[in-house]
């Protein structure tokens, strides 16, 4: 798959999109968004969890499992 550029890689992501790529079912992450633990904005009745957010998340949790 070819990388995109800076200029059309997505800012956010879809809840199901998200699922797919930290590869766990859309019901995972819905619960975390609901829950307020995964951050995520309202546009319009979409939900949306914004690239970087996702990212920061990841990292914050794989340091928790590393305190561990």
């Amino acid at each position: 798959m070819a990388k995109q550029s800076p200029e059309t890689q997505a800012l956010a992501l879809s809840p199901q999109k998200a699922a797919d790529l930290l590869g766990v079912s859309r019901t995972v992450v819905n619960k975390l968004m609901y829950s307020g633990e995964l951050p995520n904005v309202q546009l319009g009745r979409r939900r949306l969890i914004p690239v970087k957010s996702l990212e920061s998340w990841l990292d914050k949790k794989m340091q928790e499992q590393q305190a561990l």
